[in-house]
């Protein structure tokens, strides 16, 4: 290990450690201002009451995003220990498509699911990759709430080496001055989001041995591309990983666009040959 990545690691445990003291102090103050508000309310009318129960209230507020903040940074900062588990990855998308598929009706969003071919049965765990993909195409519907809708489409194939998935919205793009911090920790742009979800989900995936990226147009919209290996189950019911992520080599961003790219071009192939068309 380099002195830089040896330094890194020992900022990370510190950063863990420092978050993990600050939960419960958080905690005590939460339940405190919960029970002064409970006094408060017995008496609304009082005096009292109407002068200090909205600076209470707001206290609740913040205490709440505070504990949120830490509770994600400490998900990112521990890492995960991923069972992986032969899934049926298309079966999978599909589920995850149908549970945002209310929430982007309410916001005028026409949400649609690619398959472009045999996605197979590839070692993943479960929950962690419903989290970081479900983060994904949350975000992709809420890009398009400012425009009053859109269209989000997650796309999915594979070959014999990767899979490739791509969540592509019609929203308003990610700005210039954005686009090299949308990864690091507490950078949202969204009201009230605490800017964990995409650190979370570039976290998941990296730990999956796998890679994302994305590219924009401001205005017009933004894709998201994964790529993660073809895993075989290979007769294994699940494999363990203790919160490591796996080791693989350093690939362009733009490499990365092009393999998933080329992921799902074969899908497209692959169903031409199966309809019989040249």
């Amino acid at each position: 290990m380099t002195r830089e990545a040896s330094r890194l690691e020992f900022l990370g445990e510190m950063a863990g450690g420092l978050a993990h003291e600050v939960k419960n102090p958080l905690s005590t103050m939460r339940l405190q201002l919960e029970l002064m508000q409970e006094d408060f309310r017995a008496d609304p009318a009082s005096t009292i009451a109407r002068r200090n129960l909205p600076k209470i209230e707001q206290l609740l507020k913040e205490t709440r995003r505070l504990e949120e903040i830490v509770h994600e940074f400490l998900k990112v900062a521990r890492g995960h220990d991923l069972k992986l588990a032969a899934l049926d990855l298309a079966h999978f998308l599909e589920e995850l498509v149908e549970f945002v598929r209310p929430e982007a009706e309410r916001a005028g969003v026409t949400l649609r699911l690619s398959l472009r071919n045999d996605l197979g049965t590839p070692l993943i765990d479960e929950n962690y990759m419903h989290r970081a993909l479900l983060n994904l195409v949350q975000n992709a519907v809420a890009a398009c709430v400012p425009k009053g809708g859109g269209d989000v489409i997650v796309e999915a194939g594979r070959d014999h080496k990767a899979i490739g998935i791509a969540v592509i919205d019609t929203g308003v793009g990610i700005a210039e001055g954005a686009r090299e911090r949308i990864f690091r920790a507490y950078f949202t742009t969204k009201p009230g989001g605490t800017g964990m979800g995409l650190p979370m989900a570039k976290r998941i995936i990296e730990e999956h041995g796998g890679y994302i990226t994305f590219d924009t147009l401001e205005g017009q919209g933004t894709r998201f591309m994964i790529l993660l290996p073809a895993r075989a189950d290979e007769g294994l019911s699940q494999i363990v990983l203790h919160g490591e992520r796996e080791e693989r080599p350093a690939i362009d961003p733009k490499e990365v666009t092009a393999q998933v790219n080329a992921v799902l071009s074969s899908g497209d192939q692959a169903i031409r040959k199966k309809k019989g068309k040249k």
